[in-house]
């Protein structure tokens, strides 16, 4: 636990340094996954860092951006998900640069992705609650390993609608895509509740599996791929601030 705080201070530093506007830590407690644990065990206990960006006209048309910061235990998490942490920096100065966005843009660093997506699902649920629209939520997880070379990007998105700006700028970068559907990071927690949400991650299927992954050994980063794949990500969502 202490761990993590120092993590999420360490972000909330970071955009500091880069990004105008201030991050906040938002702390929660959940739950149990069993009720019944709960006569057992104490509340899961955590805390997310969001940060967010304004549109510059009036609009209730919001997007949110999630990664993952906590990692398991004993895994230094460089892939699983310092990746996804930092390619969320690089869009937030990204978004803030531009001089019309016509979405209001909340980036949130979720904890505790590894036990069960407790950070999202309470960002979620409180979001529901709160009764403001969503137009859809953008997470991305693991994208620092590409062990065949082959520069494929894998893409979970519900619609073709969403999926367009992320497919017109794969052409124009070059990038394979692989679509598929996952079950086990943070978007799932806003599917969940009807909300659109899509996932950008490394390409797992075809063997193409960090070997690293969740391990001690998870230490080291493809930058030129992260950087593809963070690309990749930006236009699409420079594409959606501005329609």
């Amino acid at each position: 636990a202490e761990q993590r705080r120092h993590a999420a201070e360490s972000i909330r530093i970071e955009l500091a340094r880069r990004v105008a506007g201030t991050a906040r830590i938002e702390r929660y407690r959940m739950p149990n996954v069993d009720p019944l644990l709960d006569f057992l065990m104490p509340p899961m206990r955590g805390q997310n860092v969001v940060w967010q960006l304004p549109a510059t006209i009036e609009t209730d048309r919001n997007i949110i951006l999630g990664a993952h910061y906590d990692s398991e235990p004993g895994s230094p998490g460089a892939d699983d998900n310092a990746s996804g942490v930092y390619a969320l920096i690089d869009i937030a100065e990204r978004l803030a640069a531009l001089p019309r966005r016509t979405a209001n843009i909340t980036i949130v660093w979720f904890d505790q992705e590894e036990e069960d997506m407790v950070g999202s699902t309470h960002f979620a649920k409180t979001w529901r609650a709160s009764g403001k629209p969503l137009h859809s939520m953008h997470n991305v997880d693991m994208i620092g390993y590409d062990g065949d070379g082959d520069a494929v990007v894998e893409l979970d998105i519900p619609n073709e609608q969403l999926a367009a700006p992320y497919m017109a700028a794969a052409r124009e970068l070059g990038i394979p895509i692989n679509r598929v559907t996952y079950d086990s990071t943070d978007h799932v927690a806003f599917r969940q509740l009807g909300y659109d949400a899509m996932a950008m991650s490394e390409e797992f299927a075809g063997g193409d599996f960090n070997p690293n992954h969740h391990a001690p050994g998870d230490t080291v980063i493809d930058r030129a791929y992260m950087a593809r794949a963070t690309e990749l990500m930006a236009r699409a969502l420079e594409t959606l601030v501005t329609q």
